[in-house]
């Protein structure tokens, strides 16, 4: 066996070691999560929960499309750093004077529209909307974090803080219920302080490439490659998330029920996205060493098991539906949920999808190749906003839309990676030289 080889299976086997410290944490993240949504389901009844999901969709939609890029940009550049031999401490902080920016920005944004996103959004729950921007501010920060942590190479930490992030999620709910307690407002709270309360329980100096100096990161350099990911971000979020804000917007009065239970069902067919975060957490900081060697051997053998792990976690999504997927509802939230095989199944497809098409992102974005990722994201948010237009009843024009849209964003994207991978992997991406 060569040594090339040898060095190539040790570092894959170094990645499947991350991958399973960040895979305990998010199963536990993801078993308390499903517990959260259990509980706040079964307390409050499908009308009630319809403002509460709709903030745990927005949380979980906003926050990465305004904050992941940060956590991207991050790692990427950490591990490209560590893998050349200089520091990164420029990077880091100008991240965090971004995040903060972007938070105040938020912050402004939600005081002066507090009102109609109470009332629309939330039935005029105004503590959703402070959950709301609690709940950003934790992701910020946990970004920002876990970012440093896979660029380090300390994905212990991350683990722990995704797992954390869970246990206080279910501990609040659990509390809330076993009280009595059917305000939605409340289990807001408690989804909008758990990731406050995990990063500072977690959070301390980083070593390594993350805080030893190196050369200062140019402000415009990174700004274009944050603005780029940022709006393929926001996109590729519309594209996973539209879905469930969708359903209760368009639903009328007589269908708030419909829609509660829409959005229930989605929150529980993209559960799988939970273990591709882990995937994702360790590969691209080491696709983007590679790159940055343009070990192109390597990239492409850690590249093809990113995509096999996808497709075996859509299988294990699609399989328990398609088998009994009414049941594992009614079992999930309780008799007042009822849906059908085929909106589950056709739901459950469209999560593969998103993963196909995240894992494509990643991919391209450890090559420092930004523009794709959001053209690819752009196709489908179009595609999806035609299909709404659709002559079907809600839950099946909603969830026939969401299934084209990252059909489609799959295959452009996977259409650049094969244009991108015709140049050196350590190529930049020419956009970061171009005024946006």
């Amino acid at each position: 066996m060569s040594g090339e080889h040898r060095a190539g299976g040790g570092r894959f086997g170094a990645v499947l070691r991350q991958i399973g410290s960040v895979g305990i944490g998010l199963i536990v993240l993801g078993v308390a999560s499903s517990a959260y949504l259990s509980i706040s389901g079964r307390a409050l009844g499908p009308a009630a929960f319809a403002p509460l999901g709709t903030l745990w969709i927005l949380v979980n939609a906003a926050g990465p499309a305004l904050f992941q890029p940060l956590e991207q940009e991050l790692g990427r550049g950490i591990a490209h750093a560590r893998a050349i031999g200089v520091g990164a401490r420029s990077l880091l902080l100008r991240s965090g004077t971004l995040a903060l920016a972007l938070l105040g920005l938020v912050g402004i944004v939600l005081l002066a529209a507090h009102r109609p996103a109470a009332d629309r959004l939330f039935d005029g729950d105004d503590v959703l909307v402070l959950a709301l921007f609690l709940g950003l501010a934790g992701l910020a920060a946990e970004a920002l974090c876990r970012g440093a942590f896979a660029g380090s190479g300390d994905f212990g930490r991350y683990g722990a803080q995704l797992g954390l992030d869970g246990v206080l999620r279910l501990v609040g709910s659990l509390g809330l219920w076993i009280a009595g307690s059917a305000v939605a407002g409340w289990y807001g709270l408690v989804l909008g302080l758990a990731p406050v309360l995990a990063v500072v329980l977690t959070v301390r100096g980083v070593g390594g490439a993350a805080t030893a100096p190196g050369q200062p990161e140019a402000w415009g350099r990174l700004m274009r490659a944050l603005a780029l990911l940022t709006v393929g971000g926001l996109l590729q979020q519309f594209v996973i998330n539209a879905p469930g804000v969708v359903a209760k917007l368009l639903a009328t009065p007589a269908e708030q029920a419909l829609a509660g239970t829409f959005i229930s069902v989605l929150v529980l067919a993209r559960m799988p996205l939970f273990l591709f975060t882990a995937i994702q957490a360790a590969f691209l900081p080491s696709l983007a060493a590679l790159a940055a060697r343009d070990d192109r051997a390597g990239f492409a053998r850690q590249a093809r098991g990113v995509m096999l792990a996808v497709a075996g976690m859509g299988l294990a999504g699609i399989a328990p539906v398609a088998v009994a997927g009414p049941q594992i509802v009614v079992l999930f939230y309780g008799d007042d949920f009822r849906t059908s095989r085929l909106i589950l199944v056709v739901l459950a497809l469209g999560s593969t999808f998103v993963m196909f098409g995240s894992a494509l992102s990643q991919i391209l974005i450890s090559m420092r190749s930004y523009r794709s990722p959001l053209i690819g994201w752009s196709c489908g948010s179009a595609v999806f906003l035609v299909a709404l237009l659709a002559p079907l009843d809600l839950e099946y024009r909603v969830g026939l839309a969401f299934l084209a849209s990252t059909a489609v964003t799959s295959a452009v994207l996977a259409g650049g990676l094969t244009r991108r991978m015709r140049r050196p992997l350590n190529a930049d991406d020419p956009a970061l030289e171009e005024s946006l």
